[in-house]
Protein backbone atom coordinates (compact mmCIF):
# COMPACT_ATOMS: atom_id res chain seq x y z
CA UNK A 1 0.00 0.00 0.00
CA UNK A 2 1.34 3.42 -0.93
CA UNK A 3 1.48 6.24 1.58
CA UNK A 4 -0.05 9.72 1.25
CA UNK A 5 1.14 13.02 2.81
CA UNK A 6 -2.50 13.94 3.39
CA UNK A 7 -2.30 13.43 7.15
CA UNK A 8 0.79 15.61 7.58
CA UNK A 9 -0.50 18.44 5.39
CA UNK A 10 -3.94 18.36 6.95
CA UNK A 11 -2.38 18.37 10.40
CA UNK A 12 -0.49 21.58 9.51
CA UNK A 13 -3.77 23.07 8.26
CA UNK A 14 -5.51 22.30 11.53
CA UNK A 15 -2.57 23.74 13.44
CA UNK A 16 -2.87 26.90 11.32
CA UNK A 17 -6.44 27.40 12.55
CA UNK A 18 -4.98 27.98 16.02
CA UNK A 19 -1.76 29.72 14.96
CA UNK A 20 -3.13 32.41 12.63
CA UNK A 21 -5.62 34.02 15.07
CA UNK A 22 -2.86 34.27 17.66
CA UNK A 23 -0.71 36.30 15.25
CA UNK A 24 -3.24 39.08 14.62
CA UNK A 25 -1.81 41.19 17.44
CA UNK A 26 1.76 40.85 16.17
CA UNK A 27 1.45 40.95 12.36
CA UNK A 28 0.07 43.39 9.80
CA UNK A 29 -3.28 42.84 8.11
CA UNK A 30 -1.52 42.14 4.81
CA UNK A 31 0.67 39.47 6.43
CA UNK A 32 -2.37 37.85 8.02
CA UNK A 33 -4.09 37.78 4.62
CA UNK A 34 -1.08 36.02 3.12
CA UNK A 35 -1.20 33.47 5.94
CA UNK A 36 -4.90 32.87 5.24
CA UNK A 37 -4.14 32.33 1.55
CA UNK A 38 -1.38 29.85 2.38
CA UNK A 39 -3.64 28.20 4.93
CA UNK A 40 -6.41 27.74 2.34
CA UNK A 41 -3.96 26.43 -0.26
CA UNK A 42 -2.65 23.96 2.32
CA UNK A 43 -6.18 22.61 2.86
CA UNK A 44 -6.68 22.03 -0.85
CA UNK A 45 -3.23 20.52 -1.27
CA UNK A 46 -3.93 18.02 1.52
CA UNK A 47 -7.23 17.05 -0.13
CA UNK A 48 -5.46 16.76 -3.48
CA UNK A 49 -2.98 14.30 -1.94
CA UNK A 50 -5.87 12.29 -0.49
CA UNK A 51 -7.60 12.27 -3.88
CA UNK A 52 -4.41 11.16 -5.65
CA UNK A 53 -3.87 8.45 -3.03
CA UNK A 54 -7.42 7.16 -3.56
CA UNK A 55 -7.08 6.98 -7.35
CA UNK A 56 -3.70 5.21 -7.04
CA UNK A 57 -5.26 2.60 -4.78
CA UNK A 58 -8.12 2.17 -7.23
CA UNK A 59 -5.61 1.88 -10.10
CA UNK A 60 -7.91 4.20 -12.04
CA UNK A 61 -7.63 4.49 -15.82
CA UNK A 62 -6.26 7.58 -17.53
CA UNK A 63 -9.71 9.10 -18.08
CA UNK A 64 -10.52 8.98 -14.38
CA UNK A 65 -7.03 10.29 -13.59
CA UNK A 66 -7.81 13.39 -15.66
CA UNK A 67 -9.91 14.51 -12.71
CA UNK A 68 -6.61 15.07 -10.86
CA UNK A 69 -6.05 18.00 -13.22
CA UNK A 70 -9.61 19.10 -13.98
CA UNK A 71 -10.98 19.37 -10.43
CA UNK A 72 -7.97 21.28 -8.99
CA UNK A 73 -8.14 23.63 -12.01
CA UNK A 74 -11.82 24.34 -11.28
CA UNK A 75 -11.00 24.99 -7.64
CA UNK A 76 -8.20 27.41 -8.54
CA UNK A 77 -10.62 29.37 -10.75
CA UNK A 78 -13.13 29.53 -7.88
CA UNK A 79 -10.38 30.55 -5.44
CA UNK A 80 -9.20 33.41 -7.67
CA UNK A 81 -12.81 34.50 -8.19
CA UNK A 82 -13.46 34.49 -4.43
CA UNK A 83 -10.31 36.54 -3.72
CA UNK A 84 -11.39 39.21 -6.20
CA UNK A 85 -15.08 39.21 -5.22
CA UNK A 86 -15.27 39.13 -1.43
CA UNK A 87 -14.07 42.13 0.50
CA UNK A 88 -14.06 40.33 3.84
CA UNK A 89 -11.50 37.62 4.48
CA UNK A 90 -14.06 35.22 5.92
CA UNK A 91 -16.09 35.39 2.69
CA UNK A 92 -13.43 34.10 0.32
CA UNK A 93 -12.04 31.67 2.92
CA UNK A 94 -15.46 30.02 3.38
CA UNK A 95 -16.15 29.79 -0.36
CA UNK A 96 -12.70 28.36 -1.09
CA UNK A 97 -13.06 25.88 1.79
CA UNK A 98 -16.51 24.77 0.61
CA UNK A 99 -15.38 24.02 -2.92
CA UNK A 100 -12.13 22.49 -1.76
CA UNK A 101 -14.15 19.98 0.23
CA UNK A 102 -16.71 19.41 -2.55
CA UNK A 103 -14.23 19.07 -5.42
CA UNK A 104 -11.30 17.35 -3.70
CA UNK A 105 -12.04 16.35 -0.10
CA UNK A 106 -15.22 14.31 -0.61
CA UNK A 107 -14.09 12.57 -3.86
CA UNK A 108 -10.66 11.92 -2.36
CA UNK A 109 -11.97 10.36 0.86
CA UNK A 110 -14.53 8.28 -1.06
CA UNK A 111 -11.94 7.04 -3.59
CA UNK A 112 -9.55 6.17 -0.75
CA UNK A 113 -12.34 4.30 1.06
CA UNK A 114 -13.17 2.22 -2.04
CA UNK A 115 -9.48 1.58 -2.74
CA UNK A 116 -8.96 0.55 0.87
CA UNK A 117 -11.96 -1.79 0.58
CA UNK A 118 -10.28 -3.53 -2.38
CA UNK A 119 -7.01 -3.78 -0.47
CA UNK A 120 -8.96 -5.14 2.51
CA UNK A 121 -10.35 -7.93 0.34
CA UNK A 122 -6.82 -8.82 -0.78
CA UNK A 123 -5.73 -8.98 2.86
CA UNK A 124 -8.62 -11.32 3.58
CA UNK A 125 -7.81 -13.53 0.58
CA UNK A 126 -4.18 -14.05 1.58
CA UNK A 127 -5.26 -14.90 5.13
CA UNK A 128 -4.32 -11.68 6.94
CA UNK A 129 -7.41 -11.82 9.13
CA UNK A 130 -6.28 -9.51 11.94
CA UNK A 131 -5.17 -6.71 9.64
CA UNK A 132 -8.38 -7.26 7.63
CA UNK A 133 -10.48 -6.23 10.62
CA UNK A 134 -8.40 -3.11 11.30
CA UNK A 135 -8.54 -2.14 7.62
CA UNK A 136 -12.31 -2.43 7.77
CA UNK A 137 -12.33 0.11 10.60
CA UNK A 138 -10.08 2.41 8.55
CA UNK A 139 -12.40 2.11 5.54
CA UNK A 140 -15.45 2.97 7.60
CA UNK A 141 -13.54 5.96 9.03
CA UNK A 142 -12.79 7.21 5.51
CA UNK A 143 -16.46 6.92 4.56
CA UNK A 144 -17.36 8.90 7.68
CA UNK A 145 -14.77 11.51 6.71
CA UNK A 146 -16.30 11.69 3.23
CA UNK A 147 -19.42 13.08 4.88
CA UNK A 148 -18.00 15.05 7.82
CA UNK A 149 -14.88 16.31 6.06
CA UNK A 150 -16.08 16.57 2.48
CA UNK A 151 -19.82 17.24 2.53
CA UNK A 152 -20.34 19.15 5.78
CA UNK A 153 -19.06 22.65 4.96
CA UNK A 154 -19.24 26.25 6.18
CA UNK A 155 -22.61 27.94 5.63
CA UNK A 156 -23.05 29.37 2.14
CA UNK A 157 -26.17 30.62 0.30
CA UNK A 158 -26.31 27.80 -2.27
CA UNK A 159 -27.26 24.13 -2.23
CA UNK A 160 -26.16 21.92 -0.55
CA UNK A 161 -24.01 24.27 1.55
CA UNK A 162 -27.15 26.08 2.74
CA UNK A 163 -28.54 22.79 4.11
CA UNK A 164 -25.76 20.41 5.09
CA UNK A 165 -23.39 22.69 6.95
CA UNK A 166 -21.68 23.43 10.26
CA UNK A 167 -24.80 25.07 11.73
CA UNK A 168 -27.01 22.07 11.02
CA UNK A 169 -24.58 19.57 12.60
CA UNK A 170 -24.02 21.70 15.69
CA UNK A 171 -27.73 22.43 16.22
CA UNK A 172 -28.75 18.81 15.60
CA UNK A 173 -25.97 17.02 17.49
CA UNK A 174 -24.91 19.77 19.89
CA UNK A 175 -21.20 19.35 19.14
CA UNK A 176 -19.11 21.26 16.54
CA UNK A 177 -18.27 19.32 13.40
CA UNK A 178 -14.54 19.82 14.06
CA UNK A 179 -14.83 17.53 17.08
CA UNK A 180 -16.27 14.73 14.95
CA UNK A 181 -13.55 15.23 12.35
CA UNK A 182 -10.90 14.98 15.03
CA UNK A 183 -12.40 11.76 16.38
CA UNK A 184 -12.66 10.29 12.88
CA UNK A 185 -9.05 11.27 12.18
CA UNK A 186 -7.92 9.68 15.42
CA UNK A 187 -9.70 6.40 14.65
CA UNK A 188 -8.40 6.45 11.07
CA UNK A 189 -4.80 7.04 12.14
CA UNK A 190 -4.90 4.35 14.83
CA UNK A 191 -6.57 1.73 12.61
CA UNK A 192 -4.22 2.35 9.66
CA UNK A 193 -1.06 2.25 11.78
CA UNK A 194 -2.24 -0.84 13.62
CA UNK A 195 -3.36 -2.54 10.40
CA UNK A 196 0.03 -1.97 8.77
CA UNK A 197 1.86 -3.28 11.82
CA UNK A 198 -0.26 -6.42 11.90
CA UNK A 199 -0.09 -6.82 8.12
CA UNK A 200 3.71 -6.77 8.18
CA UNK A 201 3.72 -9.46 10.87
CA UNK A 202 1.27 -11.63 8.94
CA UNK A 203 3.17 -11.18 5.67
CA UNK A 204 6.40 -12.16 7.45
CA UNK A 205 4.65 -15.28 8.71
CA UNK A 206 3.45 -16.12 5.18
CA UNK A 207 6.95 -15.55 3.78
CA UNK A 208 8.38 -17.83 6.46
CA UNK A 209 5.86 -20.50 5.48
CA UNK A 210 6.85 -20.10 1.82
CA UNK A 211 10.50 -20.58 2.77
CA UNK A 212 9.59 -23.73 4.67
CA UNK A 213 7.67 -24.96 1.61
CA UNK A 214 10.72 -24.31 -0.56
CA UNK A 215 12.95 -26.32 1.77
CA UNK A 216 10.42 -29.13 1.82
CA UNK A 217 10.22 -29.11 -1.99
CA UNK A 218 14.01 -29.28 -2.29
CA UNK A 219 14.08 -32.14 0.19
CA UNK A 220 11.38 -34.02 -1.74
CA UNK A 221 13.39 -33.65 -4.93
CA UNK A 222 16.50 -34.91 -3.18
CA UNK A 223 14.69 -37.91 -1.72
CA UNK A 224 13.11 -38.71 -5.07
CA UNK A 225 16.48 -38.59 -6.80
CA UNK A 226 18.08 -40.79 -4.13
CA UNK A 227 15.24 -43.32 -4.41
CA UNK A 228 15.72 -43.45 -8.17
CA UNK A 229 19.53 -43.61 -8.18
CA UNK A 230 20.05 -45.73 -5.10
CA UNK A 231 17.30 -47.76 -3.46
CA UNK A 232 15.22 -48.45 -6.59
CA UNK A 233 18.21 -49.61 -8.61
CA UNK A 234 19.38 -51.88 -5.77
CA UNK A 235 15.98 -53.50 -5.37
CA UNK A 236 15.66 -53.91 -9.15
CA UNK A 237 19.05 -55.65 -9.22
CA UNK A 238 18.05 -57.85 -6.28
CA UNK A 239 14.87 -58.83 -8.15
CA UNK A 240 16.89 -59.88 -11.23
CA UNK A 241 19.32 -61.89 -9.11
CA UNK A 242 16.46 -63.56 -7.25
CA UNK A 243 14.75 -64.46 -10.52
CA UNK A 244 17.91 -66.15 -11.76
CA UNK A 245 17.98 -68.43 -8.68
CA UNK A 246 14.94 -70.39 -9.82
CA UNK A 247 17.08 -72.10 -12.48
CA UNK A 248 19.60 -73.24 -9.88
CA UNK A 249 17.34 -75.44 -7.77
CA UNK A 250 15.05 -78.39 -8.29
CA UNK A 251 13.41 -78.03 -4.91
CA UNK A 252 9.77 -76.99 -5.54
CA UNK A 253 9.40 -75.47 -2.07
CA UNK A 254 12.55 -73.36 -2.47
CA UNK A 255 11.50 -72.33 -6.00
CA UNK A 256 8.14 -71.19 -4.65
CA UNK A 257 9.88 -69.20 -1.90
CA UNK A 258 12.19 -67.58 -4.45
CA UNK A 259 9.17 -66.56 -6.58
CA UNK A 260 7.51 -65.10 -3.50
CA UNK A 261 10.65 -63.05 -2.75
CA UNK A 262 10.70 -61.87 -6.37
CA UNK A 263 7.03 -60.81 -6.16
CA UNK A 264 7.71 -58.91 -2.93
CA UNK A 265 10.66 -57.12 -4.55
CA UNK A 266 8.60 -56.27 -7.65
CA UNK A 267 5.84 -54.90 -5.42
CA UNK A 268 8.41 -52.80 -3.59
CA UNK A 269 9.58 -51.41 -6.95
CA UNK A 270 5.99 -50.48 -7.85
CA UNK A 271 5.46 -48.76 -4.50
CA UNK A 272 8.74 -46.85 -4.71
CA UNK A 273 7.87 -45.64 -8.20
CA UNK A 274 4.54 -44.46 -6.79
CA UNK A 275 6.39 -42.51 -4.08
CA UNK A 276 8.63 -40.96 -6.74
CA UNK A 277 5.61 -39.82 -8.74
CA UNK A 278 4.15 -38.15 -5.65
CA UNK A 279 7.48 -36.37 -5.01
CA UNK A 280 8.13 -35.35 -8.59
CA UNK A 281 7.05 -32.01 -10.09
CA UNK A 282 3.56 -32.20 -11.60
CA UNK A 283 3.04 -33.00 -15.25
CA UNK A 284 0.66 -30.50 -16.84
CA UNK A 285 -1.81 -31.24 -19.56
CA UNK A 286 -2.81 -27.56 -19.86
CA UNK A 287 -0.95 -24.81 -21.77
CA UNK A 288 1.85 -22.83 -20.13
CA UNK A 289 -0.20 -19.63 -20.28
CA UNK A 290 -3.13 -21.21 -18.45
CA UNK A 291 -0.93 -22.79 -15.80
CA UNK A 292 0.95 -19.54 -15.14
CA UNK A 293 -2.31 -17.57 -15.11
CA UNK A 294 -3.61 -19.81 -12.34
CA UNK A 295 -0.30 -19.46 -10.50
CA UNK A 296 -0.15 -15.64 -10.48
CA UNK A 297 -3.73 -15.43 -9.26
CA UNK A 298 -3.00 -17.52 -6.20
CA UNK A 299 -3.57 -15.39 -3.05
CA UNK A 300 0.03 -15.85 -1.84
CA UNK A 301 1.22 -13.90 -4.91
CA UNK A 302 -1.75 -11.82 -6.12
CA UNK A 303 -2.32 -10.39 -2.66
CA UNK A 304 1.26 -9.09 -2.41
CA UNK A 305 2.29 -8.28 -6.00
CA UNK A 306 0.84 -6.81 -9.15
CA UNK A 307 1.89 -9.42 -11.71
CA UNK A 308 1.64 -9.08 -15.49
CA UNK A 309 1.97 -12.09 -17.78
CA UNK A 310 3.16 -12.01 -21.38
CA UNK A 311 3.02 -15.60 -22.65
CA UNK A 312 1.70 -16.78 -26.05
CA UNK A 313 -1.31 -19.07 -25.96
CA UNK A 314 0.22 -21.64 -28.29
CA UNK A 315 3.75 -23.05 -28.10
CA UNK A 316 5.59 -26.31 -28.79
CA UNK A 317 6.60 -27.03 -25.19
CA UNK A 318 6.39 -30.55 -23.85
CA UNK A 319 4.64 -31.35 -20.61
CA UNK A 320 8.00 -31.75 -18.90
CA UNK A 321 9.25 -28.36 -20.14
CA UNK A 322 6.01 -26.72 -19.00
CA UNK A 323 6.50 -28.25 -15.57
CA UNK A 324 10.06 -26.94 -15.27
CA UNK A 325 9.08 -23.43 -16.41
CA UNK A 326 6.17 -23.44 -13.98
CA UNK A 327 8.52 -24.38 -11.13
CA UNK A 328 11.02 -21.67 -12.14
CA UNK A 329 8.32 -18.98 -12.24
CA UNK A 330 6.85 -20.20 -8.97
CA UNK A 331 10.24 -20.05 -7.28
CA UNK A 332 11.03 -16.70 -8.86
CA UNK A 333 7.81 -15.13 -7.55
CA UNK A 334 8.43 -16.66 -4.14
CA UNK A 335 11.88 -15.04 -4.04
CA UNK A 336 10.41 -11.67 -5.05
CA UNK A 337 7.85 -11.84 -2.26
CA UNK A 338 10.42 -12.99 0.30
CA UNK A 339 13.30 -10.68 -0.51
CA UNK A 340 12.64 -7.99 -3.14
CA UNK A 341 10.06 -5.76 -1.40
CA UNK A 342 8.67 -5.14 -4.89
CA UNK A 343 5.26 -3.88 -5.97
CA UNK A 344 5.27 -5.20 -9.54
CA UNK A 345 6.52 -8.28 -11.37
CA UNK A 346 6.52 -9.06 -15.10
CA UNK A 347 6.79 -12.55 -16.57
CA UNK A 348 7.66 -12.88 -20.28
CA UNK A 349 8.04 -16.07 -22.30
CA UNK A 350 9.16 -15.71 -25.92
CA UNK A 351 9.53 -18.85 -28.05
CA UNK A 352 11.66 -18.51 -31.21
CA UNK A 353 13.01 -20.85 -33.84
CA UNK A 354 16.49 -20.98 -32.24
CA UNK A 355 15.64 -20.95 -28.54
CA UNK A 356 13.10 -20.06 -25.90
CA UNK A 357 13.49 -17.12 -23.54
CA UNK A 358 11.89 -16.79 -20.12
CA UNK A 359 12.36 -13.63 -18.04
CA UNK A 360 11.05 -12.66 -14.60
CA UNK A 361 11.44 -8.98 -13.73
CA UNK A 362 10.60 -7.07 -10.55
CA UNK A 363 10.92 -3.43 -9.38
CA UNK A 364 12.27 -4.30 -5.95
CA UNK A 365 15.37 -3.31 -3.98
CA UNK A 366 17.74 -5.41 -6.09
CA UNK A 367 21.08 -6.88 -4.97
CA UNK A 368 24.66 -7.53 -6.06
CA UNK A 369 24.60 -10.83 -7.99
CA UNK A 370 28.32 -11.31 -7.29
CA UNK A 371 27.90 -11.22 -3.53
CA UNK A 372 24.54 -12.95 -3.11
CA UNK A 373 24.47 -16.01 -0.89
CA UNK A 374 22.90 -18.84 -2.85
CA UNK A 375 19.92 -20.32 -1.04
CA UNK A 376 17.39 -23.04 -1.76
CA UNK A 377 15.34 -20.78 -4.04
CA UNK A 378 18.12 -19.88 -6.45
CA UNK A 379 19.42 -23.45 -6.39
CA UNK A 380 15.95 -24.67 -7.39
CA UNK A 381 15.89 -22.24 -10.34
CA UNK A 382 19.34 -23.40 -11.44
CA UNK A 383 18.40 -27.08 -11.14
CA UNK A 384 15.28 -26.67 -13.27
CA UNK A 385 17.25 -24.59 -15.80
CA UNK A 386 19.78 -27.42 -16.13
CA UNK A 387 16.98 -29.93 -16.61
CA UNK A 388 15.69 -27.71 -19.43
CA UNK A 389 19.20 -27.71 -20.92
CA UNK A 390 19.31 -23.94 -20.61
CA UNK A 391 21.41 -21.09 -19.26
CA UNK A 392 20.53 -18.84 -16.34
CA UNK A 393 21.55 -15.18 -16.02
CA UNK A 394 20.69 -12.65 -13.30
CA UNK A 395 20.80 -8.88 -13.81
CA UNK A 396 20.27 -6.77 -10.70
CA UNK A 397 21.35 -3.49 -9.11
CA UNK A 398 20.52 -1.89 -5.79
CA UNK A 399 17.14 -0.11 -5.97
CA UNK A 400 16.89 -0.95 -9.70
CA UNK A 401 15.03 -4.24 -9.50
CA UNK A 402 16.06 -7.69 -10.73
CA UNK A 403 15.66 -9.63 -13.97
CA UNK A 404 16.14 -13.40 -14.15
CA UNK A 405 16.57 -14.72 -17.69
CA UNK A 406 16.60 -18.35 -18.86
CA UNK A 407 17.54 -19.31 -22.43
CA UNK A 408 16.93 -22.92 -23.53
Amino acid sequence: MQHSPFGILHGFHEWGMVFIPLQKEYMTAQAITILHILHTLLLSLSFYCLFKFGLEMLEANRYVNLSLFILPAIWIIIFIYALNTYAETSGWINLASVWSRYLLGAPGAFAAAIGLYQFTNEAKIIGAQRSYRMLQVAGISLLAYTIMGGMVVPDEPFFPANTLNYTLIESFLGIPVQVYRSLIGLVLAFSMIRAMEIFEIEVDQMIEQMEISTIQRVERDRIGQEIHDGVLQSIYSASLITGSLTNLTQDPVLSERILQVKEVLNQAIVELRGYMVSLRIPKFQNTLKNELSKLIHQPRFAGLLKITLDVPVNNSLSSSQTSHIFSIVQEGLSNIVRHARAENAHIIFMPTEKNNKLSITDDGVGFDPQNIKQGFGLQMVQDHTQLLGGELSINSEHNQGTTITILF
